[in-house]
């Protein structure tokens, strides 16, 4: 006899436990409690079973309304949106401070800008003239130095460091005409940090990679899983997650937001994902501080997300997605294979090449749903800046006029064959679609959501998926009438996720054969 959380169990140790057709009483109960918080029921909840050994339902009500059951949802959906970001460099490296022998931080890249060659500042203070220039020393060989400041920075203000002066400068316009929190200021010697370094970093805050878990990255991933949790939280529609225009920013986010989208590395931020005049006032340093958000009409849940954007970086990559985590249609060839795959004048438009045309003809207009939002890009294409078709991007395509970079990035300006000339001036997102799929690129992510809720599709994928979820095994052929009957009740109850898990974990299926 061994005594379980005040339980008495029988068992003889060194033997296994006999396998019970159905899960009954305590086996239930901690079935339940694993399932939907994480944890093994209490002693008190133990006592809290019927005279008839049962669970109550109120119970499973509870529990279905605790912080901990909105954390077991967030964490099923990890593993649908993978969102690990930390890989991803968020600033140029020009935008790194980096600590020199003297223990002063200075911009290594944009050294030879500053100084004419790749060395730091000297290790003294700055001197300025009656200009308010800052005196340079001879440093030999054609290269001068500047000496350090001492700086507040943002990500630790109640300890000032010593800064290279030309990185410490603090103007956001330099003498030049620059805006010295772009890209574009790496070439300026009057473009430095900004305002407590406010538009650069260093390698141990991650933006660069160089820490395993930076801030801004963690942060970006968090307000995505927040989105999932606030539906669980207020029992909101689920489809609230996918369509909803509500997200969260902590200090990290903030501060990334307002000041270091303009240099950015591997994703652009350029069309800038939240307006900088909705931020709230939030110190980097407070990072586990949230604020909601309300976003423009254009986004569409975590699928709009900078989460969302980041980890699948091209229109193609997103809509895969969405088909294989909310749809359950993964893109994959036919049993027998792909055929007709040696057409030696192959079309460039993949819904027409055989072969490629299998998953293409599908995964092109879905894609489309994504039109304006930027490849390798975060931010939101307006369509009062970038219409359908440019007329400035097609002349300056067809008169051999240098394109603007926004004409390069996004329209159809060098066309590699004729097939492309009909597409010349048109958004990149628009070639090769037809014109009945207009509408996607147009409605964007929440069409294609509403599309697959009246034809049923997303309904009976997410019931499908959290049953999965619960069941721990994938569900069985005999069980698509069961999975069925769950998809039509979730769509009937509002989509209120909470009562098709409840559903689930008190049906027979959830209790047999566990």
């Amino acid at each position: 006899m061994i005594l379980l959380l005040g339980i008495a169990v029988a068992q003889d140790l060194g033997e296994c436990p006999q396998e019970l057709d159905r899960l009954e009483g305590e086996r239930y109960l901690r079935a339940l409690s694993l399932d939907l918080r994480g944890v093994v029921p209490t002693a008190e909840e133990y006592a809290r079973l019927d005279e008839d050994g049962q669970v109550p339902e109120a119970l499973i009500e509870e529990w279905l309304d605790t912080p901990e059951f909105a954390e077991a949802v967030v964490r099923h959906h990890r593993s649908m949106l993978w969102p690990n970001v930390t890989d991803i460099r968020l600033l140029s490296n020009r935008q790194r401070l980096e600590d020199d022998d003297n223990g002063v931080l200075y911009r290594y890249l944009v050294a030879p800008h500053y100084r004419g060659g790749p060395i730091s500042c000297g290790d003294f203070e700055t001197e300025w003239d009656a200009d308010g220039e800052m005196i340079l020393r001879d440093a030999g060989d054609g290269m001068v130095q500047e000496g350090w400041v001492w700086v507040e920075p943002y990500w630790d203000p109640e300890n000032p460091i010593r800064v290279c002066g030309f990185g410490a400068q603090e103007a956001e316009v330099s003498p030049w005409g620059t805006q010295c929190n772009t890209y574009d200021s790496r070439y300026d010697p009057y473009c430095g940090c900004g305002p407590n370094l406010a538009w650069c970093d260093t390698p141990e805050l991650g933006h660069n990679g160089g820490n395993p878990t930076p801030p801004v990255a963690v942060s970006i991933a968090r307000d995505a899983e927040l989105r999932i949790a606030r539906v669980m939280d207020e029992d909101l529609s689920y489809l609230e997650i996918l369509t909803g225009r509500t997200s969260f920013v902590n200090g990290p986010l903030a501060h990334f937001y307002r000041y270091q989208t303009k240099a950015p590395a591997h994703v652009r931020f350029n069309e800038v994902p939240v307006d900088p005049a909705t931020l709230p006032e939030i110190p980097f340093t407070e990072q586990d501080t949230w604020v909601e958000l309300e976003l423009g009409p254009e986004h569409s849940g975590i699928l709009t997300s900078t989460l969302y954007l980041m980890k699948f970086q091209t229109r193609r990559g997103r809509a895969n997605r969405f088909y294989n985590a909310f749809l359950c249609e993964p893109f994959q060839p036919p049993a027998g294979g792909l055929s007709d795959l040696d057409d030696p004048d192959a079309s460039l438009d993949l819904t027409q090449r055989p072969g490629c045309k299998y998953c293409h003809a599908v995964l092109e207009p879905a894609g489309a749903h994504w039109g304006r939002w930027g490849e390798y890009s975060a931010g939101y294409l307006e369509p009062d800046a970038f219409p359908a078709y440019s007329e400035d991007c097609a002349w300056c395509a067809t008169t051999g006029e240098s394109c603007s970079s926004e004409c390069e990035r996004y329209y159809v300006v060098d066309p590699l064959t004729s097939e492309e000339d009909p597409y010349v001036g048109w958004m990149l997102s628009y070639e090769f679609l037809e014109e009945r799929h207009w509408a996607n690129a147009e409605e964007g992510p929440k069409y294609l959501v509403n599309s697959a809720v009246a034809d049923g599709r997303l309904p009976r994928c997410v019931a499908n998926n959290t049953a999965e979820w619960l069941l721990g095994r994938e569900v069985e052929t005999y069980e698509a009438d069961w999975v069925d009957q769950l998809a039509t009740d979730f769509a009937a109850s509002g989509f209120d996720y909470e009562a098709l898990v409840a559903d689930i974990v008190t049906s027979d299926n959830y209790r047999v054969l566990r």
